[in-house]
Order: C-alpha cells, then sequence, then structure tokens
C-alpha cells in the first residue's frame, strides 16, 4: 500500500524496455521472487472455452485482475509465461527506484513502466494508449492500491476504461480494423497446508505487545477481531480524543473514525466535505491537492509542513479502509484471518512474514468490448465500462470460491 514517507514529485519517466536476451536471464529471478520471497507454490490458470474467441491476432488487450497482494504482479508474470504472450505492466513509479534503481532497471526488462497515481500521468497515459492500440497485451490493476481483502473487490477508478476507450477512439480515428478489448482477471489465493499454528503464533506474539490476555477458550478468529478492536481504539482516542467502544459494531466505528480523518482535511482545503465520493477517490484528491503543496515554491515552510502531516492522515484513512469490520465474522477462513495478520503486521513493523505455501488460482473472463462505449459522452462512457468491469471481476471471484 501507498506509503506517506516516499511521497515525493515524481522525477522522470520510465518507459517499458523490453529485450528478449534480458527476459530469459531474468526468469530465474521471477521464479525466485514467486516461490522464494512470496511464498507461491502454483499458479492455476484458469480459461474458459474458447475465451478468446473475438480477440484478433493484432488486437489490444488490457487485463484487469483484482488487486489483493504484492505478489499479484509476479503472479501475472507467471500467466504470461502460460500463455506464450509478452505482457506489459503499469506500475507506480516510486517502486522504480528502490535498491538504487536496479529495481526499475529489472521492471523496464519486463515490460514495466511508471506511472503517477496522484495526479492525471500523461506520459503514462499516452504509453498505455499507444500499446493497447499496437496490439499489445497490457496489465493494470483497477483497484490502486493493495488492500489485502483477497475475497472482495473494492469500488474500481475509472482510469481502465478511460484508457481502453482513448486507445479505441485512436484506432476509430486510423479507420483500423484492429479493437481494444478489456479482460476481467480473479485472482484468489489459498493456502496449501494448515497454517492455523502459524497464525496463532503471530497473534500471541502481537497480544504480547500490547499487553492483552485472552480469556480462555476464545477462538483464533475471536482473538483477531478483538486485537483489532484495541488498534482501533487507540486510532480513535489519538484522533478523537476517546474511544467509541459503545458507539456500535465494527464497521460503524471504521467509517466514523475514516469520515472524520478525511472529513477534517477536505474541509481546510476544499471547505467542504465529499462523504458523497468512495474513500479511494477521496483519498486520491486529498493526496493530490497535499503533494502540491509540499511541491509549490509558492507555499510557506509552514503549510509544506502541514501538508506532510496531514499526509500521514490520509495514509491512516486508506489502512483504515483496508479493514472492512466483518471481514473475519462472516466468514473466519484462514485465508481472511491471514490477510488481517499481515495487514497488523505490515501497519506495526513495516513487514508481514509469509504464513505458508500458496496457490494462485487465476481465472479469466469473457473480454469486454471497448468499442460500444466510443460513441457516448467520455464521462458517461467510462464510467459505464467501469461497472462492467466491476460486476465482471467480481463475479469471477464469487465463482472460483
Amino acid at each position: 500500500m501507498w506509503n506517506p514517507t516516499t511521497m515525493e514529485s515524481m522525477p522522470g519517466f520510465w518507459p517499458p524496455k523490453v529485450n528478449g536476451a534480458w527476459s530469459v536471464l531474468l526468469e530465474p529471478l521471477r521464479r525466485h521472487y514467486l516461490h522464494s520471497y512470496f511464498g507461491i507454490s502454483k499458479v492455476q490458470l484458469n480459461l474458459p472455452t474458447d475465451w478468446n474467441r473475438h480477440i484478433g491476432p493484432n488486437d489490444g488487450v488490457l487485463l484487469a485482475p483484482n488487486h489483493s497482494h504484492d505478489s499479484d504482479p509476479h503472479v501475472m508474470m507467471a500467466v504470461a509465461k502460460q500463455l506464450d504472450r509478452r505482457f506489459y505492466f503499469m506500475a507506480a513509479w516510486q517502486i522504480f527506484r528502490d535498491h538504487r534503481g536496479i529495481d526499475g532497471f529489472v521492471l523496464q526488462r519486463m515490460g514495466a513502466f511508471s506511472v503517477d497515481r496522484e495526479g492525471c500521468d500523461r506520459r503514462a497515459m499516452r504509453q498505455a494508449m499507444e500499446l493497447l492500440a499496437n496490439g499489445k497485451w497490457l496489465v493494470v490493476f483497477p483497484e490502486g492500491e493493495i488492500y489485502h481483502t483477497n475475497e472482495r473487490l473494492t469500488p474500481l477508478r475509472e482510469g481502465v476504461a478511460f484508457m481502453t476507450i482513448s486507445a479505441q477512439r485512436d484506432l476509430g480515428k486510423e479507420k483500423s480494423d484492429r479493437q481494444v478489448w478489456v479482460l476481467p482477471v480473479a485472482i484468489r489465493y489459498k493456502y496449501d497446508e494448515d497454517i492455523t499454528p502459524k497464525l496463532e503464533e503471530a497473534t500471541s506474539a502481537m497480544e504480547q505487545r500490547f499487553l492483552i490476555h485472552p480469556k480462555p477458550g476464545i477462538s483464533l478468529p475471536q482473538r483477531i477481531t478483538a486485537l483489532g478492536e484495541v488498534l482501533l481504539t487507540i486510532k480513535e482516542k489519538e484522533q478523537l480524543g476517546h474511544s467509541c467502544e459503545s458507539d456500535g459494531p465494527l464497521p460503524a466505528r471504521l467509517k466514523n473514525l475514516i469520515n472524520h480523518v478525511l472529513g477534517k482535511h477536505e474541509m481546510e482545503r476544499f471547505h467542504k466535505t465529499q462523504e458523497d465520493e468512495s474513500i479511494p477517490l477521496r483519498v486520491k484528491t486529498l493526496r493530490r491537492s497535499l503533494i502540491e503543496c509540499m511541491f509549490n515554491s509558492e507555499c510557506a515552510k509552514e503549510q509544506k509542513s502541514a501538508a506532510h502531516e496531514a499526509l500521514a492522515d490520509v495514509h491512516l484513512a486508506l489502512q483504515l479502509y483496508s479493514y472492512p469490520g466483518d471481514y473475519i465474522a462472516t466468514n473466519p477462513t484462514p485465508e481472511r484471518m491471514a490477510e488481517t495478520i499481515d495487514k497488523f503486521e505490515e501497519d506495526l513493523g513495516g513487514v508481514a512474514t509469509i504464513k505458508g505455501k500458496r496457490t494462485a488460482h487465476v481465472t479469466l473472463g469473457e473480454p469486454l468490448d471497448v468499442k460500444r462505449h466510443t460513441e457516448g459522452r467520455a464521462r458517461t462512457a467510462s464510467g459505464e465500462l467501469t461497472a462492467r468491469l466491476e460486476d465482471a471481476i467480481t463475479g469471477l471471484m464469487q465463482a472460483s470460491h
């Protein structure tokens, strides 16, 4: 998930630099990351009958998977290998500078290019549109952030729809017979082994850290939920000056705290709240405004300092949003419990431990025809295509239970 400590102005653009020789040399590294670093034992690809019957050999395809884990791009690279196709990837620009730029060098050779997610990155948009118009296959994660909720889809951003519709309109202007398609993809993870001992160990470690002594006989899901309530209470006291333990169930408390945190900064910057918008959109709008202030020479030092502190609050709101509140209570599977514990570990210490080997089940859906959305107004067309894509991904995720 986005981290406010890495926030700065995008210094440049990293285009894809695919090279056949480098692809061969980097293949062992890709497998190492997938199996050893992320603990993915196998990528199981599920293809419906004649799933690509409408896609022409020179058509552009944007693959749109759900995004619940850092391993998702590596899983999609494995899918590309199984399909014997070259996939291109749009990735947040910050990761291209990790490890003194080595990560960027590797990513570019694997077909990735950078995007500034905080604003309208015209270079990334143009790169994506050119790839699609030239018959390439591009992977973009339309949720934008990683929420660690592999069994629930968060609202999609409309960037995917905008890029594909724009690329299709460009082809129309050229009187080309080629088309652009959006391919819904569902990635579902399933543990290969019983990870209950690892989950209990991780939970006990965090309970000890907060001096929590669970009652005898309390179940593991109840312990994880209780731990979450303690962490939420700490943040309520920090932000509100008091706890809200008697103000309703966990989902309602989370929603109230998120609205308080975002609403406070929206009022300061825009003189109104935006509670009718989705949380991801509110976060993105605030981040963009705060970052512009931080790198605006006309903003005073005090304003820049306040903007930096506000970014930490916005990050907190995004963290809170990643906890649905009822995720474990409604279905306490090992996968849901592990995801919640992973988030606790990341939020408290920055790193989540691998709980066990997992199989990634990847299902490709029926491609969505972008051409039918090119006649109407841009905003309306993008909204309609986004809604179709959201329904398609949700259906694939539910079918892969």
